[in-house]
């Protein structure tokens, strides 16, 4: 009996330590498969099953240490944008911009054989037989009452954005011009529209990027290792649109004494298709590049970059004081929404150009905002 019993005390022993090895295991591996928690609300979370609390008390971690002062900013009373519409009536936004009754049609709208050369695979401006010139006979020249000051306005890098182009084409007074990216599609369907608004048309001549290791200015700018052969015909590319085409504006660019020599390779071949070219270039570099009865005009003001409103405003006001200088001021911009309404609420603040009897008649005798927006073509000198 006695061995019978040891026997089965034996047992008893060897099925509680395997209970107990068991539950400790048990355990062992729920702690073990438990996630390191980063903060009290992922424990709860966990234990809610992912589920959100509806009450969660957010308590200062342990570690964490209790500033000592907490800067409270001043209270700014913000801009109220309740409803869709207030966010649209804040926003610069040029697809809300009212058409312009006042536009009115260049006198040529698409090319004329007088005035076109076919060279290869390409349909470029030329002088014409009896010595006409594109940028001339292609632009619009306005008379100003004395007194006023000359304002021109051209947008560059245009046509990329069709909505954007619809909306300024039909917005801005026909005396504001228009630049094309050569990356346009249908460059030619634009022009055509723009011209039939009044705009001169222009296209952007596009020089090798400043640090070309950064950014590029795409196969149709000038290549700082391509050939001047291969140059010459990107430079025909970004020219062939099959459309009226005043000139080219130099977008800024690199200009050193291994682009130099292309680059008088383009004026050179401005000159003799009868083109002007606007410098919208930061530096004066190409005022260095000597060429001989080109038509050209240094840009005065350039936005094209810092788009803030103030900063905006406050280079339309340094333009304003370019023009009571020197009598005139030539303005390049890029074509964002925030600058063209910008330019545009601007114009409209200029004072109407009255006649004496006029201004006799509406008993004026202060002429307050003596300025008047002309196209590019005004302020050019060969």
């Amino acid at each position: 009996m006695s061995g019978h019993r040891k026997k089965f005390q034996l047992a008893i022993v060897i099925s509680l330590v395997v209970v107990l090895i068991t539950v400790s295991g048990y355990f062992f591996a729920q702690q073990k498969s438990q996630p390191e928690f980063r903060t009290k609300v992922e424990r709860i979370m966990f234990e809610k099953k992912n589920k959100s609390p509806k009450y969660i008390l957010t308590l200062p971690e342990k570690t964490a240490k209790t500033p000592e002062k907490i800067n409270t900013p001043e209270k700014v009373k913000p801009t109220k944008l309740e409803t869709l519409e207030d966010f649209v009536n804040a926003a610069p936004l040029v697809a809300k911009l009212k058409e312009n009754k006042n536009l009115y049609a260049l006198k040529i709208i698409e090319n004329t054989p007088d005035f076109v050369e076919r060279q290869g695979e390409f349909i470029l401006p030329k002088i014409s037989d009896n010595g006409k010139k594109p940028w001339f006979d292609f632009g619009n020249q306005i008379q100003v009452a004395p007194n006023f000051y000359k304002i021109a306005v051209v947008f560059k890098n245009t046509g990329l954005d069709t909505k954007t182009f619809d909306s300024m084409n039909k917005a801005l007074p026909s005396e504001v011009s228009f630049s094309f990216s050569p990356y346009t599609l249908k460059a030619k369907n634009l022009i055509t529209e723009a011209r039939k608004s009044g705009h001169e048309t222009y296209m952007d001549l596009l020089l090798a990027s400043k640090d070309v290791l950064k950014a590029d200015n795409g196969p149709l700018s000038m290549g700082i290792t391509a050939s001047p052969e291969e140059n010459m015909i990107r430079f025909y590319k970004s020219l062939s649109v099959d459309a009226p085409i005043g000139g080219m504006i130099v977008a800024d660019g690199l200009i050193d004494e291994t682009t130099q020599p292309q680059l008088n390779n383009y004026l050179q071949e401005l000159k003799k298709r009868g083109l002007l070219m606007v410098d919208a270039t930061n530096g004066n570099e190409i005022n260095n590049i000597r060429t001989e009865k080109l038509p050209r005009k240094k840009a005065d003001i350039l936005i094209d970059e810092n788009l803030n409103p103030t900063n905006i405003q406050a280079l339309l006001k340094r333009a304003e004081n370019t023009a009571r200088e020197k009598g005139q001021v030539l303005i390049v911009a890029v074509p964002k929404p925030i600058v063209i309404t910008a330019i545009k609420d601007w114009a409209e603040t200029f004072s109407p150009q009255l006649s004496y009897e006029e201004m006799k008649e509406q008993n004026i005798t202060t002429i307050e905002r003596p300025f008047a927006l002309v196209p590019v073509s005004n302020l050019v000198v060969e």
